[in-house]
């Protein structure tokens, strides 16, 4: 037994020898599981109700699985995380006041991962399918609500669920076996979901999809399934996430199987206050200033604060964030940003040195401000040099042990202006940090690199 779920079994592979999926009967009739190994049967548990009880029905679990999924204690779990990252940096936010944003305390998260398994009810000795969690092989813990996403992420996952489970031949054989998991990717406003099914089996096209697309119809999603080497749509790849940011309504397309900022309000909050940090700049150092923008993904930030500059330099690897990246601009009639497919270690390398496209490309902007917001590595070394070259520095941190290693870099030669600690994560260890730093020297609008 696990606190907060209903323990399963041990995580392994599904649509294999140790599936907890079984295959389908493909002759008609209504498929009679059977639960091999290494499932147990499970059912309502005393935890199990009394979260109900004491929720009014709305949560299942009194706990989330590997998370500390306490809501009534959210204000509470957020100031404690805010005053570790303080005492953390120490002497390095001598001067600043740190501020902080809260989340949302419940139905914040916009995309989740599962695994699927089966179950037998102990109360009634019916096989169900079930959304499990699991932690680097740790024992399998049945969610049947997730409260940290959204409601209708919620909504979707028994509706989901019934479906699959009353599939028959060859539907079921399509759709249904050899099921891993399955993957969620909606928007703040709730009009747009993408359901991600992924198989330890080839899929095939004709077939599944046929299938799927009844399920996709049904439920008012789009539907992708994966396999090894496949990916098949029914419907599309992406959403569409519409909100208003610094005073504009923005448009962005974000994709399946690509990054996005998984806490939606958040998200929104963070870019407020990064437009209002390159408002300050602007109003002091005039518009005509550029932005170099590293790790731009889909243009998350590039987008809202294109209005900012007189130009923006834009850089990213991953293809499908590119062509995203390409098209939010686009949507949302920006026309002064350059768009750039690279590596940001080796963009950053060229400019340090000087020499190559990647400085060659650089030189004909006029940099004030450089934005970079690097995954939990942080920044590597030829990166933190570019970065000492600019009067403004707006770093973007997901990972505050790497931010205080490359703060305590930027200090030498940058004074520390901003700190503001943001909730992306509640109920985890993990936050988003965003400091703003300027050049110790005075004067000089803008810098070369």
């Amino acid at each position: 037994m696990v606190e907060g779920g209903v323990l399963v079994g041990k995580a392994g592979r599904m649509g294999s020898a140790s599936c907890p999926i079984p295959p389908a009967s493909t002759s008609g009739r209504r498929t009679r599981w059977r639960l091999p190994c290494p499932c147990v049967p499970i059912g309502r548990t005393r935890a199990h109700s009394n979260a109900n009880q004491e929720s009014g029905g709305e949560l299942a679990l009194a706990r989330i699985p590997y998370h500390d999924y306490r809501p009534e204690r959210y204000d509470e779990i957020f100031r404690d995380k805010v005053r570790e990252i303080e005492e953390s940096f120490g002497s390095m936010l001598s001067g600043v006041e740190v501020t902080a944003q809260a989340s949302a305390p419940t139905h914040f998260r916009l995309r989740c991962r599962f695994a699927v398994s089966a179950s037998v009810d102990r109360d009634t000795g019916e096989t169900r399918l079930v959304h499990t969690l699991f932690d680097r092989g740790a024992d399998r813990v049945e969610v049947s609500s997730f409260p940290i996403a959204s409601r209708q992420i919620n909504d979707l996952m028994p509706r989901l669920m019934r479906h699959l489970e009353g599939l028959e031949g060859e539907a079921a054989a399509q759709v249904r076996d050899g099921l891993d998991a399955v993957h969620y990717l909606g928007t703040m406003r709730g009009r747009d979901v993408v359901v991600t099914l992924i198989y330890g089996r080839p899929i095939q096209g004709e077939g599944w999809k046929r299938e799927v697309t009844k399920l996709a119809e049904e439920l008012g999603v789009s539907v992708v399934g994966r396999s090894k080497g496949v990916k098949l749509v029914a419907g599309r790849d992406y959403v569409v996430e519409r909100m208003a940011v610094g005073g504009r309504d923005v448009t962005w397309k974000q994709v399946e199987g690509s990054f996005s900022n998984p806490n939606g309000g958040i998200c929104k909050d963070t870019m407020d206050h990064i437009c209002e940090l390159c408002e300050q700049i602007s109003s002091r150092e005039g518009r005509e200033g550029d932005l170099l923008d590293l790790y731009c993904g889909n243009g998350n930030y590039t987008v809202p604060l294109s209005r900012l500059f007189g130009r923006v330099l834009s850089v990213e690897i991953n293809d499908r964030l590119v062509e995203a990246a390409r098209e939010n601009m686009e949507q949302n009639g920006v026309d002064n940003v350059t768009l750039v497919r690279s590596d940001c270690l080796k963009f950053s390398a060229g400019l340090r040195a000087r020499a190559g496209p990647e400085h060659k490309c650089a030189s004909r902007f006029d940099f004030s401000t450089i934005l970079v917001d690097p995954p939990r590595a942080g920044l590597d070394p030829n990166t933190l040099e570019v970065a000492s070259r600019f009067r403004n520095v707006l770093y973007i941190s997901c990972n505050a042990d790497t931010l205080r290693t490359c703060l305590r870099a930027l200090l030498r030669t940058h004074d520390l202006r901003s700190f503001r600690v943001f909730d992306h994560f509640p109920y985890t260890k993990y936050s988003e940090c965003v400091v703003h730093l300027e050049r110790k020297e005075a004067g000089g609008r803008a810098n070369r690199v």
